[in-house]
């Protein structure tokens, strides 16, 4: 319901006429790694005994303030830097990262989310590994027996089934994404970049802390973070909050599924719809009504329905974060 509600906001937002830009569509190429990843996830060393509870030391988790949606699977976020090293924030607020770090990202199902404790079924582990300065993109699809995961590079579909927290039985195919496909969402303009961690989705309380201390804070004591007065941005809103209003919660929707894509360095810059959500809203062109021209010439498709303006969104599916 919440995601049907934030879904419906989105195109009331950005007009009938307008629609949301589809991620089909760009006049950028993906990047390729510059370095060969390993083959197993395993080589790696993050999970030593085989259970993403227990990484190892060094690989601190982290919590965003509003999450990528990706078809209602759960999350567990980790980040690695060299011994001696700390991340720090931009003038905009993007994580900056020393060389060699590593941000992983384990994507799973609650056989029945009633009952967490009963287990996990685990999908894919979605890395990002700086090497010589640039970041690298691998997804390690997990083995039936659950023990290790395997890279792939033309990405893969499977059948995922659990019971939600209703009783109520759902299953879909779930997408896992090639690196193409990671590597496409992850651009900005010509080099691969995170997405998530911005200094105003960081900075957030930690819940599952004693003193629910602040992110940001944490990080710092912690040694890992360089830290500067102006990094504490306000929260992104959580877009599943229903205490925050829901034209702001919209916002923060587009701005963690949409924006890494349609800003102007991003794969989608060509349809000039940006939606980060700093952006001023008369800055976006959310409703804003034109023909579609392809990418690829500037001339207008023959597709009677494509004409009518941007296309729009695939709400409830995504593949890269």
């Amino acid at each position: 319901m919440k995601t049907c509600l934030i879904n419906c906001a989105i195109v009331l937002l950005c007009g009938v006429a307008g629609g949301v830009g589809s991620c089909d569509f760009g006049n950028m190429a993906p990047i390729a790694n510059t370095a060969t990843l390993p083959p197993k996830l395993s080589d790696y060393g993050i999970f030593p005994d085989g259970s993403i509870e227990r990484p190892a030391a060094g690989f601190d988790r982290y919590y965003l303030a509003t999450q990528l949606f990706t078809d209602y699977a759960e999350k567990q976020r980790l980040l690695h830097l060299p011994e001696g090293t700390r991340f720090s924030f931009d003038s905009s607020g993007k994580a900056v990262f020393p060389d060699s770090s590593i941000l992983v990202k384990t994507f799973f199902y609650y056989p029945d989310k009633r009952k967490p404790a009963a287990g996990k079924q685990l999908i894919e582990t979605r890395l990002l590994v700086k090497v010589k300065g640039q970041w690298n993109v691998g997804t390690y699809k997990w083995n039936a027996a659950q023990t290790d995961a395997f890279l792939l590079e033309g990405g893969a579909d499977e059948t995922v089934s659990w019971v939600n927290e209703r009783g109520l039985r759902k299953t879909l195919r779930y997408h896992i994404p090639s690196s193409e496909e990671c590597s496409s969402c992850h651009r900005s303009g010509r080099s691969i970049t995170p997405i998530g961690p911005k200094a105003r989705n960081l900075n957030i309380a930690l819940t599952d802390h004693p003193n629910h201390e602040n992110q940001l804070l944490y990080f710092r004591q912690a040694g890992l973070l360089t830290l500067q007065p102006n990094d504490l941005l306000a929260p992104l809103p959580d877009w599943q909050d229903p205490s925050i209003a829901l034209d702001q919660r919209a916002r923060a929707y587009l701005d963690v599924n949409c924006a890494h894509c349609h800003s102007s360095v991003g794969f989608a810059e060509s349809t000039r719809l940006f939606l980060g959500y700093e952006v001023p809203f008369s800055a976006t062109r959310i409703g804003a009504e034109r023909p579609y021209t392809t990418p690829d010439t500037g001339n207008e498709p023959q597709h009677p329905h494509a004409a009518v303006g941007y296309n729009r969104a695939r709400f409830g599916r995504d593949s890269v974060d």
